[in-house]
């Protein structure tokens, strides 16, 4: 009777999907100051000679759950930006998927991001990266909504787009959700389609 190792590839990487899932989830939960590899060794059953085989610092742990998140939000709005719809009506529901995604899980993720981007040059490397993909789709979209514009409109507008949404996301006494969220996309729809 012959037994099957599991591919050790496939389990390096299934550990390593497990640890990021784990300190995604205490940062959302916790915070950034609950971020301790110690502490998220222990919850995963592993040693944190283990845990820091595939991250050696939190910053690095850290820095992929940023981009596993960067990822995730960029496949559902692309998913979105591809379809075949009106381009008003793709934006429009590229902003509200944003602003409720950045409102949740998400934006504590980038929040954190954000403040350590301020003081620290791989976050703030990070942050370009991460913003930069970002605005591609932002800009493709508004230009798909409102051909006819120079590159530079589209820049400019993707990137106000993206400084109301990250400020809608940070506003937590706002009154009734779906009246705010509204409010956002209409805002966000005018900086997008200015004549």
């Amino acid at each position: 009777m012959s037994t099957q190792r599991p591919d050790r590839q496939s389990k390096g990487s299934a550990t390593r999907q497990r640890i990021v899932a784990e300190a995604r989830r205490t940062l959302v939960a916790d915070g950034y100051d609950a971020l301790v590899l110690r502490t998220i060794s222990e919850r995963l059953d592993i040693t944190l000679g283990n845990l820091q085989y595939y991250f050696r610092t939190r910053d690095d742990l850290l820095l992929e759950v940023i981009r596993y998140e960067a990822r995730s939000d960029l496949d559902v709005i692309r998913g979105i930006a591809e379809q075949d719809q009106p381009g008003i009506d793709v934006l429009q529901h590229l902003v509200r998927t944003l602003v409720s995604k950045w409102r949740s899980d998400s934006g504590v993720v980038f929040t954190t991001l954000m403040f350590l981007s301020l003081h620290r040059q791989t976050f703030a490397s990070a942050y370009r990266e991460v913003y930069s993909e970002f605005y591609d789709v932002l800009e493709r979209a508004i230009e798909h909504a409102q051909p006819g514009h120079d590159p530079a409109t589209y820049q400019r507008r993707a990137r106000l787009l993206t400084a109301l949404i990250d400020g809608a996301a940070m506003q937590t006494h706002t009154g009734p959700q779906s009246q705010y969220v509204e409010s956002v996309i209409d805002a966000a729809l005018r900086i997008a389609l200015a004549k």
